[in-house]
């Protein structure tokens, strides 16, 4: 997974910026521009304070679209049961 587009989509969900969402998680603005422009990844450690910051947990920040259809159709079918 890339980590960076993922926290572009997490990001923008919430309407913040890289440098907003760098000063609420308390990691560099250089540590997400520079994963950014080298295509690199973020550490779990990042991640992990991204994810405690937002309030989230961190499976869902691995998590894609598809994932979550997933649980919405199996949540969906327990519904008509």
């Amino acid at each position: 997974m890339d980590t960076i587009e993922r926290l572009k989509e997490i990001a923008a969900d919430r309407s913040l910026s890289f440098y907003k969402l760098s000063q609420i998680c308390d990691i560099p603005y250089s540590t997400l521009k520079n994963a950014e422009s080298r295509n690199g990844q973020l550490s779990i450690d990042s991640i992990e304070r991204i994810c405690d910051k937002l309030g989230i947990p961190v499976y869902t920040f691995f998590m894609t679209d598809e994932d979550w259809a997933g649980i919405e159709e199996q949540k969906q079918q327990r519904l008509k049961a």
